[in-house]
């Protein structure tokens, strides 16, 4: 990490980097900045939240710049973003993206985390934008269209931090006038001869459900109150009973070709037979994020799960359909419009839910595994010929 990622960090983290170093290199950096923020008390070397509003301007359709130096986004807040860039790379003749040291948020405990850069660089090779790193001018000097993300400068909309649904839903959609759109995750060419494109291959070769849900009854990763994910625990057990369906009819009509592939760590507890392809710790197979998302947009079928930054992901790809299980049980003064899914999902027509898009809870279990299994069958009869 640069001298500069370390103003994000606490001076509790700081002080835990100087107790118990996982990079020694980050001890001493750690160490100088709690000596610079006490020597100018506190006012500089520091990240501090603004509570001032982003800055936008439309001039025209000739450039867009979407500025995102010091934003601080967490992965999560990346995806929300990425939502809109298909429809500002259609409607801008030249999209650009300007980042910096700050960008992204830094986790002390994951000090190789290189997601944000992955994502971000993988998706402007497929929508052909550029990414301009630390640009030092000021975007308001410039006669292009913009938008301004900065964690300490300017990162609320009427009141409400930048991803708030209701922000998402005035700035974006009604001011700017953006739409949300899929992504296709492609243009990734894997050697013949490498693990990537064999996993590539059997997933192609068979009929393939994502699971993406929570399930982490022993804490190894969650607190207890988020042990089945951010969702309620009625719903959970909906989503657990249909699952198990699934499970239980692929056992009982000894079907080889349908697989169920899991991919978040925290999936600890789900039921585990010879259908499951592993890939929750996908980093082992040499695979990267944007890897992994390219691998299940163009090799598999449906998605299945609740809320979470990883399902996110798994809701941007374009060629997926999917099972969506959110509520607002954890976030109870809010819609999960646009933050805990994309807004195009209201318009995915093939399961209905309950009270979408405000949540998504499907209405009907009966109709999931028919829909699901009804595609399967779709999939064996062109695969048979």
């Amino acid at each position: 990490m640069s001298f500069k990622n370390f103003y994000q960090f606490s001076n509790r983290n700081l002080i835990r980097n100087i107790l118990y170093p996982v990079i020694r290199g980050n001890q001493f950096k750690s160490f100088l900045i709690l000596i610079l923020r006490f020597l100018t008390l506190g006012l500089f070397f520091s990240f501090r939240e603004s509570q001032e509003s982003l800055k936008y301007s439309i001039k025209g359709k000739r450039k867009f710049i979407l500025d995102l130096r010091d934003a601080k986004l967490n992965l999560h807040l990346l995806g929300i973003l990425l939502q809109f860039f298909s429809d500002i790379k259609e409607k801008f003749k030249n999209f650009e993206v300007w980042i910096n040291e700050n960008s992204f948020s830094q986790n002390p405990n994951r000090p190789y985390s290189n997601e944000f850069n992955d994502i971000l660089r993988t998706v402007s090779k497929i929508l052909k934008f550029r990414i301009i790193s630390n640009q030092f001018k000021n975007i308001e000097n410039f006669d292009n269209s913009y938008l301004k993300i900065s964690y300490t400068n300017g990162y609320k909309f009427q009141g409400l931090d930048f991803n708030h649904p209701d922000s998402l839903k005035n700035l974006f959609i009604k001011k700017l006038k953006f739409k949300s759109k899929p992504i296709n995750f492609s243009k990734l060419n894997f050697p013949k001869n490498s693990g990537k494109f064999t996993l590539s291959k059997i997933l192609k070769n068979n009929f393939t459900l994502v699971m993406f849900s929570t399930f982490d009854e022993n804490l190894k990763f969650e607190k207890f109150e988020r042990r089945l994910g951010v969702i309620s625990k009625k719903n959970f057990l909906f989503m657990k009973s249909i699952f198990e369906s699934i499970q239980k009819k692929i056992k009982k009509e000894n079907i080889k070709n349908f697989k169920i592939v899991f991919v978040n760590k925290k999936a600890l507890n789900w039921n585990i037979d010879e259908n499951i392809i592993d890939l929750r710790n996908f980093e082992n197979y040499n695979l990267s994020f944007s890897e992994l998302l390219i691998i299940l947009n163009l090799n598999c079928n449906w998605t299945f799960g609740s809320e979470g930054t990883l399902s996110y992901y798994l809701l941007l790809c374009k060629k997926l359909k999917h099972v969506i299980f959110i509520d607002n049980s954890h976030w109870k003064h809010t819609s999960c419009n646009g933050s805990a899914a994309p807004f195009f999902c209201k318009e995915l027509n093939y399961i209905n839910y309950k009270n979408s898009p405000n949540q998504y809870i499907p209405i009907s279990k009966k109709q999931v595994i028919n829909n699901i299994f009804q595609d399967y069958k779709k999939f064996n009869k062109k695969k048979n010929g």
